[in-house]
């Protein structure tokens, strides 16, 4: 592939674990049991977030006495309780992916804004960890999705140029941040469809990451 090397940043929940979906579901139950209105319609502006951004949207959208630790906490124990139960989902051709950019000769990285114990909980439950040379997680950057830094963090970790390196995501603001990295973007929509700016911005669109690994089997 021609300005592109052999390097691939993955963010995490929605591209490679299916846990948004789960999530979505708990805060949704939780508005209702506990009378908040419209929070499915807040999380969506949440995907891909720090957890503190995540706090300052819902405080924004609700006032800054809204209870946010506390719904976190009871979100994080059903989704705990569930996980526990029934396992981390794993996105359907999530490791098969992985196992071929590997078997290939791929460096891969990890994007997310999800905190680096969580992170090693839930990749290494699914025995995923050894896959990823570099792993940039929540607490190691100022910044929030949508800005870049993330992003640029793990190219320059890798020792890669972001203009030459593939980025999947499956949000607007992880494709927001790293198309602003200068990065081939490849978005795979989960919770939310792609608008008009996602698809602008994006180098390439597949529904699921099946898709994403033919599109790479054909080059």
């Amino acid at each position: 592939m021609a300005s592109i090397n052999k390097t691939i940043v993955f963010d995490m929940d929605g591209v490679l674990l299916d846990t948004e979906q789960l999530i979505m579901k708990i805060w949704i139950f939780l508005g209702e049991k506990h009378n908040v209105t419209g929070i499915g319609d807040v999380m969506k502006e949440c995907l891909g977030v720090t957890r503190e951004e995540t706090r300052h949207i819902f405080e924004r959208t609700y006032g800054p006495d809204f209870p946010y630790e506390e719904f976190r906490n009871e979100a994080k124990e059903i989704f705990n309780e569930r996980t526990k139960k029934d396992g981390v989902p794993l996105k359907p051709g999530a490791r098969e992916l992985l196992q071929f950019l590997k078997i290939n000769g791929w460096d891969i990285g990890l994007a997310t804004s999800t905190s680096g114990d969580t992170v090693r909980e839930e990749l290494g439950s699914l025995k995923l960890l050894d896959f990823f040379k570099v792993m940039i997680t929540g607490e190691m950057v100022r910044e929030s999705k949508p800005h870049p830094e993330i992003y640029f963090k793990a190219c320059e970790e890798i020792g890669v140029d972001p203009k030459e390196t593939i980025a999947v995501e499956d949000s607007r603001n992880g494709v927001r941040s790293a198309a602003m990295a200068g990065m081939k973007v490849i978005m795979v929509p989960d919770i939310v469809e792609p608008d008009a700016e996602s698809e602008r911005l994006a180098w390439k669109v597949f529904p699921d990451l099946g898709e994403v690994r033919r599109y790479f089997t054909g080059l």
